[in-house]
C-alpha cells in the first residue's frame, strides 16, 4: 500500500463516523469527494490486508456517497405529504 493509499484509508476511518468529512477531502488530497470515494473503493477491493469490518463499513460509506442524492432512501420521520 502506498503512502497516499494509507493516508486515504486513515482519513476515511477517522471521518466515517461523522459522514465522511467531504469538506476536507479537496484540501487534503487535491481531488473532489466523488473521486476520493471511487479510489477508496478500489483500494478496499484490491488490498486484502484491510480489516474486514473496516472494509465493510468504508465500502458502505463509499456506496452511499457515490449514489446520487435523489436515489438515496430517506429515513425521515416526517411524512412526505403524499
Amino acid at each position: 500500500m502506498t503512502n497516499e493509499e494509507l493516508a486515504m484509508l486513515e482519513f476515511a476511518v477517522k471521518w466515517a463516523p461523522f459522514g465522511g468529512g467531504d469538506e476536507h477531502i479537496l484540501p487534503e488530497f487535491g481531488v473532489f469527494p466523488n473521486v476520493f470515494y471511487r479510489r477508496l473503493q478500489r483500494l478496499l477491493r484490491h488490498h486484502p490486508t484491510v480489516n474486514d469490518s473496516v472494509r465493510l463499513r468504508l465500502d458502505e460509506l463509499c456506496t452511499t456517497k457515490l449514489t446520487p442524492a435523489r436515489q438515496r432512501k430517506s429515513y425521515s420521520r416526517v411524512p412526505s405529504g403524499r
